[in-house]
């Protein structure tokens, strides 16, 4: 049994990884364009740390049987999340809101990036946004 934290565990985990250090980056498929774009950008920017942005569209394997499961391995294996909110996540948001449970329950430190909506909108409590989310 180890003492690490789970943060601890995953820097040694990542830093061994082959390619480099992992950034999750979680969107709804309506901002995968942005993503994309996005995720071009820091991996161009930060090349020469040979970092890596995870996204399901081009990373997730077609073949895996139980995506929630890999989703929480990917998060579980970042050194950050990326986490894109946009009306998209607000009316849809159910699997990134899960994305965003295994970044916290794991303590992978998560930006997040306002994409088309404002923070009064998502902090309104009708919308369902999980506390921690908002929480300043």
């Amino acid at each position: 049994m180890s003492d690490a934290t789970p943060a601890a565990k995953r820097t040694q985990s990542t830093a061994d990884a082959p390619g480099g250090p992992q950034i999750f980056l979680s969107y709804s498929s309506d901002d995968s364009c942005e993503a994309s774009l996005l995720a071009y950008a820091i991996e161009t920017l930060l090349a020469k740390a040979h970092v890596r942005v995870w996204t399901f569209q081009r990373d997730q394997a077609a073949d895996t049987r139980s995506v929630a499961t890999s989703l929480k391995d990917q998060v579980r294996r970042s050194r950050a999340m990326v986490f894109i909110a946009s009306p998209s996540t607000l009316k849809l948001g159910a699997s990134q809101w899960m994305e965003l449970a295994y970044a916290d329950a794991a303590e992978v430190p998560t930006y997040v990036l306002l994409h088309r909506v404002s923070y009064a909108k998502l902090k309104m409590k009708e919308r369902g946004t999980p506390p921690f989310l908002i929480a300043s």
